[in-house]
């Protein structure tokens, strides 16, 4: 199989951004930089659809200057309630991809049925996510199962898991004497995942320092957690890891801790380049989920 650059189009909606914008109707399922360009450059005449969690997220990274504003007022779909846009009958269900805000779709008009979704992860932190929507195919029986293109592959490698990623930081910060000098380099576009941060540093009694950017981002999300810009007296005996201001340096990998989602990190601006941990398929997998979805055909787009 091969990539398939070409706009996944069902009958008069587009489903998320390759390229071009080519239909009224768009419906982003998840943030990507082709996406958040369309966003932010397509005539105000397209119709853009997202997730609540998603347009929140996009709200927030421009408030606190990690993105540029749009130019289009993005509506938002709501969950599990089937909508009827543009002829067609659509109903988005919660994803989960290792970025925040992603949506699955099922799509239904009166001579086909099918179900969308961009990519997923099985090691999320949301597995019941997609439990349900796996129910809702097996319920549903949608003529065919589409994927985005580089959800194959021909030799799969496991892929780390939310939980796996926290005792990756623990063990890297226990590793660490304590009065070595430590910076980590993150990713604003999970921001549970940027709180699990703050929780291991604390019980390997180490504090985060985090860009001023990132604590107000953070306190919006989880205002009853703390996210430390500066030493309090209370906090004077922990060792500190400092979070690096990427817009000013790249910091190497010694002592030094990235995100899994940033390797390999090439530009230090660019918080927001970043590969979601996705669950690649191969032709074994591949007929495991078939078997699971009870589906015949998945495509891979």
């Amino acid at each position: 199989m091969s990539e398939n650059n070409s706009e996944f189009v069902f009958e008069n909606i587009q489903f998320d951004v390759r390229k071009t914008v080519i239909k009224e109707y768009v419906f982003i399922t998840h943030y990507s930089e082709n996406n958040i360009s369309a966003l932010r450059t397509s005539d105000k005449k397209i119709r853009f659809y997202l997730s609540l969690e998603l347009y929140t997220l996009i709200q927030k990274l421009i408030r606190f200057g990690f993105i540029d504003k749009l130019q289009s007022q993005p509506k938002i779909i709501p969950a599990q309630y089937p909508q009827r846009i543009a002829g067609v009958e659509i109903t988005a269900f919660k994803n989960d991809d290792s970025l925040y805000g992603s949506l699955a779709f099922l799509i239904n008009s009166s001579s086909k049925s099918i179900f969308y979704c961009h990519s997923f992860t099985n090691n999320g932190a949301h597995g019941k996510r997609l439990k349900k929507w796996k129910k809702v195919i097996r319920q549903n029986q949608p003529s065919s199962f589409y994927l985005d293109a580089k959800m194959y592959t021909n030799n799969s490698q496991p892929i780390i898991s939310e939980t796996g990623i926290q005792k990756q930081f623990g063990k890297f910060i226990s590793h660490v004497s304590a009065d070595t000098p430590t910076k980590v380099l993150f990713s604003p576009l999970n921001p549970e995942r940027l709180a699990k941060y703050n929780e291991t540093a604390r019980e390997h009694d180490r504090i985060i320092l985090w860009q001023k950017e990132y604590a107000e981002f953070l306190n919006f999300f989880f205002p009853d957690d703390e996210f430390l810009t500066s030493f309090s007296k209370d906090e004077q005996n922990l060792a500190v890891i400092q979070q690096v201001d990427t817009k000013l340096e790249i910091i190497d990998a010694e002592n030094n801790y990235t995100d899994p989602m940033l390797q390999p990190v090439t530009a230090a601006n660019y918080p927001t380049k970043i590969t979601p941990l996705i669950t690649p398929i191969d032709d074994n997998s591949l007929l495991q989920l078939k078997q699971d979805l009870k589906i015949e055909q998945i495509i891979f787009w």
